[in-house]
């Protein structure tokens, strides 16, 4: 296995952990104000704005096409369905730093960590039909792997094992701008 070192690492790191955590997530929509997607769309549109969440310079662009011909497919979203859509981008995407940060718990004391921050986060997902209970288990899964430092693959073709200071690293690099930035990004639709 190839050992990578920051700053190398990080965009391989950044990329790859936003397709892990995107692999976990699902989403549910209904009622006036939002999107009636089909299962599969809401998957992979949570797939995009987790991908968007870890490594928005590579990933807006494209992220933005695939999001808009699965709205169009739906005819053109209004206004406020667009809003609805923005507030659930930002709570999936939240998911982000609250497990991360249990990761660092996690290494420190070598045992599972779910804050009741992210347990909030995960119940209000799964009670709304944005998180099943395979999805749930899928997280504990990627912690365990953590906590024994084992190598993620990647998609790059490296495989990648999280020390406590790439842990450290993904969570103190968080930026709320860059990730209001880059919701507003993918809802723009694209020319």
């Amino acid at each position: 296995m190839a050992k990578l070192e920051a700053p190398e690492w990080s965009k391989i790191l950044s990329v790859f952990l936003g397709f892990s955590l995107s692999l976990f997530l699902g989403c549910a929509s209904g009622g006036s104000g939002t999107v009636s997607l089909a299962p599969e769309e809401r998957q992979k549109i949570t797939e995009l704005v987790l991908s968007v969440a870890e490594d928005p310079e590579e990933s807006v662009r494209p992220a933005r096409e695939e999001l808009w011909a699965i709205l169009k497919r739906r005819g053109s979203p209004t206004p406020g369905q667009l809003e609805g859509l923005r507030t659930q981008f930002r709570i999936i995407a939240r998911g982000h730093p609250l497990f991360w940060r249990d990761a660092q718990e996690a290494l420190q004391f070598h045992r599972m960590v779910k804050s009741p921050e992210r347990a909030r986060w995960e119940d209000g997902l799964a009670q709304t039909g944005w998180l099943s209970d395979l999805q749930r288990t899928r997280f504990d899964d990627l912690m365990k792997q953590v906590i024994e430092e084992e190598p993620f693959p990647s998609n790059h073709g490296v495989e990648v094992s999280l020390s406590r200071k790439m842990v450290d690293e993904i969570v103190n690099s968080w930026d709320d701008r860059e990730l209001e930035r880059s919701v507003d990004a993918l809802l723009t639709p694209p020319n």
